[in-house]
Protein backbone atom coordinates (compact mmCIF):
# COMPACT_ATOMS: atom_id res chain seq x y z
CA UNK A 1 0.00 0.00 0.00
CA UNK A 2 1.21 3.45 -1.04
CA UNK A 3 0.47 4.37 2.58
CA UNK A 4 2.42 7.80 2.21
CA UNK A 5 -0.55 9.06 -0.71
CA UNK A 6 -2.69 7.60 1.53
CA UNK A 7 -1.82 9.41 4.22
CA UNK A 8 -1.98 12.61 2.61
CA UNK A 9 -6.24 12.32 1.23
CA UNK A 10 -8.37 13.80 3.87
CA UNK A 11 -10.76 10.96 6.45
CA UNK A 12 -13.81 11.41 3.70
CA UNK A 13 -11.62 10.51 0.45
CA UNK A 14 -10.38 7.45 2.42
CA UNK A 15 -13.83 6.67 3.42
CA UNK A 16 -15.02 6.94 0.13
CA UNK A 17 -12.69 4.95 -1.19
CA UNK A 18 -13.29 2.06 0.34
CA UNK A 19 -17.14 2.52 1.25
CA UNK A 20 -16.96 2.25 4.90
CA UNK A 21 -16.41 4.37 8.20
CA UNK A 22 -12.77 4.61 9.22
CA UNK A 23 -13.70 4.31 12.99
CA UNK A 24 -16.44 1.56 13.27
CA UNK A 25 -15.88 0.01 10.36
CA UNK A 26 -19.22 0.30 9.32
CA UNK A 27 -20.40 0.52 5.67
CA UNK A 28 -21.26 4.06 4.89
CA UNK A 29 -24.84 4.82 5.84
CA UNK A 30 -24.57 2.24 8.45
CA UNK A 31 -23.84 2.01 12.19
CA UNK A 32 -21.97 -1.47 12.92
CA UNK A 33 -18.85 -3.29 11.02
CA UNK A 34 -21.15 -6.21 9.99
CA UNK A 35 -24.15 -4.28 8.69
CA UNK A 36 -24.94 -4.90 5.46
CA UNK A 37 -23.94 -2.44 2.66
CA UNK A 38 -27.33 -0.01 1.38
CA UNK A 39 -26.40 0.07 -1.84
CA UNK A 40 -29.58 1.86 -2.46
CA UNK A 41 -29.01 4.44 0.04
CA UNK A 42 -28.50 8.05 -1.34
CA UNK A 43 -27.46 11.08 0.51
CA UNK A 44 -28.88 14.79 0.43
CA UNK A 45 -27.27 15.37 -3.12
CA UNK A 46 -28.46 12.24 -4.06
CA UNK A 47 -25.79 10.72 -5.26
CA UNK A 48 -25.21 7.37 -3.97
CA UNK A 49 -23.64 7.26 0.24
CA UNK A 50 -21.30 4.12 -1.21
CA UNK A 51 -20.12 5.60 -4.72
CA UNK A 52 -20.09 3.21 -7.20
CA UNK A 53 -16.25 2.46 -7.10
CA UNK A 54 -15.86 2.08 -3.58
CA UNK A 55 -14.15 -0.35 -2.47
CA UNK A 56 -17.04 -2.26 -0.77
CA UNK A 57 -19.30 -2.39 -3.81
CA UNK A 58 -16.54 -3.15 -6.12
CA UNK A 59 -16.04 -7.03 -3.79
CA UNK A 60 -19.25 -7.18 -2.68
CA UNK A 61 -21.16 -10.96 -4.28
CA UNK A 62 -24.34 -8.71 -5.20
CA UNK A 63 -22.07 -6.54 -8.01
CA UNK A 64 -20.18 -9.93 -8.78
CA UNK A 65 -22.79 -12.14 -9.98
CA UNK A 66 -22.77 -13.63 -6.23
CA UNK A 67 -19.50 -14.94 -6.51
CA UNK A 68 -18.46 -14.99 -2.64
CA UNK A 69 -15.03 -15.62 -1.11
CA UNK A 70 -13.98 -16.37 2.31
CA UNK A 71 -11.39 -13.93 2.59
CA UNK A 72 -9.45 -12.41 5.59
CA UNK A 73 -6.73 -9.75 5.34
CA UNK A 74 -3.67 -8.91 7.67
CA UNK A 75 -1.81 -6.19 7.81
CA UNK A 76 1.74 -5.89 7.64
CA UNK A 77 4.71 -3.59 8.53
CA UNK A 78 8.32 -3.89 7.86
CA UNK A 79 9.74 -0.53 8.50
CA UNK A 80 10.58 1.94 5.34
CA UNK A 81 12.31 0.63 1.97
CA UNK A 82 15.81 2.02 0.81
CA UNK A 83 14.26 5.10 -0.36
CA UNK A 84 12.30 5.70 2.73
CA UNK A 85 9.04 4.90 2.19
CA UNK A 86 7.05 2.42 4.11
CA UNK A 87 7.22 -0.91 3.23
CA UNK A 88 3.48 -2.10 4.76
CA UNK A 89 0.47 -3.46 3.28
CA UNK A 90 -1.91 -6.13 3.18
CA UNK A 91 -1.81 -9.73 2.93
CA UNK A 92 -4.49 -10.96 1.74
CA UNK A 93 -6.51 -14.55 1.55
CA UNK A 94 -9.35 -15.71 -0.14
CA UNK A 95 -10.83 -19.34 -0.16
CA UNK A 96 -13.14 -20.01 -2.84
CA UNK A 97 -14.41 -22.90 -4.89
CA UNK A 98 -13.47 -21.88 -7.84
CA UNK A 99 -11.11 -19.11 -8.83
CA UNK A 100 -11.91 -19.14 -12.27
CA UNK A 101 -15.86 -17.94 -11.41
CA UNK A 102 -15.17 -16.28 -8.24
CA UNK A 103 -11.56 -14.85 -7.38
CA UNK A 104 -10.62 -14.13 -10.99
CA UNK A 105 -13.76 -11.93 -12.49
CA UNK A 106 -13.66 -10.00 -9.27
CA UNK A 107 -10.12 -8.98 -8.91
CA UNK A 108 -10.80 -8.12 -13.10
CA UNK A 109 -13.52 -6.04 -12.16
CA UNK A 110 -11.80 -4.34 -9.74
CA UNK A 111 -8.68 -3.94 -11.27
CA UNK A 112 -10.67 -1.58 -14.22
CA UNK A 113 -12.61 0.92 -11.14
CA UNK A 114 -11.84 0.52 -8.07
CA UNK A 115 -11.06 3.65 -6.16
CA UNK A 116 -8.84 1.76 -3.84
CA UNK A 117 -6.27 0.85 -6.71
CA UNK A 118 -5.07 4.97 -6.20
CA UNK A 119 -3.75 3.83 -3.45
CA UNK A 120 -2.12 0.01 -4.00
CA UNK A 121 0.32 -2.17 -5.48
CA UNK A 122 -0.63 -5.81 -6.17
CA UNK A 123 2.82 -7.79 -5.32
CA UNK A 124 2.39 -11.72 -5.99
CA UNK A 125 -0.68 -14.30 -6.25
CA UNK A 126 -0.69 -18.14 -5.60
CA UNK A 127 -3.33 -20.54 -5.84
CA UNK A 128 -3.44 -23.65 -3.97
CA UNK A 129 -5.92 -26.51 -3.89
CA UNK A 130 -7.24 -27.20 -0.35
CA UNK A 131 -9.17 -30.97 -0.17
CA UNK A 132 -12.06 -31.65 1.82
CA UNK A 133 -11.33 -33.10 5.56
CA UNK A 134 -11.02 -36.61 5.80
CA UNK A 135 -14.02 -38.43 6.33
CA UNK A 136 -14.09 -42.08 8.53
CA UNK A 137 -14.19 -44.02 5.41
CA UNK A 138 -12.46 -42.17 3.25
CA UNK A 139 -8.80 -41.22 2.65
CA UNK A 140 -6.77 -37.45 2.43
CA UNK A 141 -7.75 -35.96 -1.07
CA UNK A 142 -10.12 -38.83 -1.94
CA UNK A 143 -12.76 -36.41 -3.19
CA UNK A 144 -10.20 -33.46 -4.56
CA UNK A 145 -10.17 -34.62 -8.32
CA UNK A 146 -13.81 -36.66 -8.11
Amino acid sequence: MHIETWDRVSLREQEQAIGRYKGSGAPLGEQLEHDEPDFRATGADGLPLIPLTAHVRMAHPDHNDGAHLLRRGSSFADGVDRLGLMDAGLFFLAFQRDPRRQFVPIMDRMSRSDTLNEYIRHESSAVWACPPSVTPTGIWGDTLFA
